[in-house]
């Protein structure tokens, strides 16, 4: 990466930063420090002219292309000059990942749905979990949409005052009995934004860890802005979602994940750890410890704005669902005019929109070079890339510890330019 590039990085609006520290005052700490971490994969980055040999995923993600097989029971490795990449390209990787990106723990590359490229660093393998940290905003907006299909939810327009009256307090702003499910799913709910590095307060996130009923917390805050009319990335919205999940399935926002997410895509979450946020040690080593986790508040709703551990290849498998329009083999998991709409862009956030960065159901949007594009992102670099046109899709994990951003770089700098047909 160019000086000009790093010092991009540095300076990325969607950058943040904070100190960190061991066990859930780690965690807590990593949430302090806002828990968006997303960094420019334009602008700087080399023009990339190549297309994909077999028919892509349509840019817009309407529906998928035809597949040789889905990996719902484990992914296929192919070698990368059958699917269409320069594996002398992808073998720079190798050393260039330890050299100059000491944070990624983890980078695969799959193509035609075939994982082409994987490899795993500090001593993590294919059998660990990640903390996807912000990539569970992602999630949630998954389950918000299947929750859409079954008709758990009549619609997105449907209210907090409808659907959460039970946690409304006495004297909440009248204002929130009208914030949308689609306003919170796209950041425009007016609430205050706690992510300091897009102008937020991010002292907000500290008192809401602090408080004994999360939900209720949220709903007694007085909205900044009118719903509809401004983004502000929150945490406290993508919570407030999983609460909506919850109390409209009538099970936890994990169980109904296992049940119509991760169930499908074969994504084994039987075992999966729930601890408490705040609870005994015990807990906190089950979560170091599980593959598949997801910490619950006070009222035991799985926190909606992050910490979802999941393995490399099934946040892959996540990327996968979205890149073929929300379609898993003849199962449509996620409806698709609900993930066409999730990625599109609802809003141009505050200082990133001048970067062509948008932001749609939990999902940000962007140009890769030359290439329309989509991501999941969390703290410390935490990333699935969707790149449509070149039947793409990257993970990166990393360690949120080194307060690194650039690995994103990865992508144009190396992943697109090994496509060759």
């Amino acid at each position: 990466m160019t000086a000009e590039q790093q010092e991009a990085a540095r300076n990325d609006p969607l950058r943040v930063g904070g100190g960190r520290r061991h066990g859930w005052s780690r965690l807590l700490g990593a949430l302090l420090a806002c828990l968006l971490a997303a960094a420019c994969s334009g602008p700087h980055g080399r023009q990339a002219t190549a297309t994909s040999r077999r028919p892509p995923a349509p840019s817009n993600a309407t529906g998928p292309a035809r597949r040789d097989y889905w990996p719902t029971a484990g992914w296929r490795t192919a070698a990368p000059r059958d699917q269409g990449m320069d594996p002398a390209v992808l073998d720079d990787l190798d050393t260039l990942v330890p050299d100059r990106y000491p944070q990624v723990r983890s980078l695969l590359v799959v193509r035609h749905g075939y994982l082409v490229y994987e490899r795993y660093w500090h001593g993590f393998d294919a059998a660990a979990g990640h903390n996807s940290e912000s990539v569970t905003k992602s999630v949630v907006s998954a389950l918000v949409g299947i929750a859409l299909g079954e008709r758990r939810l009549k619609s997105l327009d449907q209210t907090v005052g409808e659907l959460l009256a039970a946690h409304l307090p006495k004297g909440a702003d009248r204002r929130f009995g009208q914030v949308t499910v689609q306003q919170l799913l796209t950041m425009t709910s007016g609430l205050a934004g706690d992510d300091r590095s897009t102008g937020g307060d991010e002292g907000l996130t500290e008192r809401l860890l602090k408080s004994r009923d999360w939900v209720g917390h949220i709903l007694g805050r007085r909205l900044t802005d009118n719903p509809g009319t401004s983004f502000a990335y929150s945490n406290a919205s993508s919570h407030l979602l999983s609460a909506v999940v919850a109390d409209t399935t009538g099970q936890s926002t994990l169980a109904f994940a296992r049940a119509r997410l991760f169930g499908p895509l074969g994504i084994n979450g039987d075992n999966a750890s729930e601890p408490a946020v705040v609870g005994p040690p015990a807990q906190e080593r089950a979560y170091e410890q599980a593959s598949v986790a997801w910490p619950k508040d006070p009222q035991g709703y799985d926190f909606g704005a992050a910490w979802l551990k999941l393995p490399a290849r099934d946040l892959a498998k996540f990327g996968y669902l979205y890149l073929n329009g929300g379609r898993w083999d003849t199962t449509q998991v996620v409806p698709a005019g609900y993930v066409r709409a999730s990625l599109q862009p609802h809003s141009r956030p505050h200082l990133l929109g001048e970067y062509g960065y948008g932001y749609g159901y939990g999902w940000w949007t962007t140009r890769v070079d030359a290439h329309e594009s989509f991501f999941a992102a969390g703290l410390g670099g935490q990333r699935v890339q969707v790149i449509p046109d070149l039947d793409l899709v990257v993970v990166i994990t990393g360690d949120v510890q080194q307060q690194r951003y650039d690995a994103e770089y990865l992508i144009n700098e190396t992943v697109i330019p090994a496509v060759t047909d």
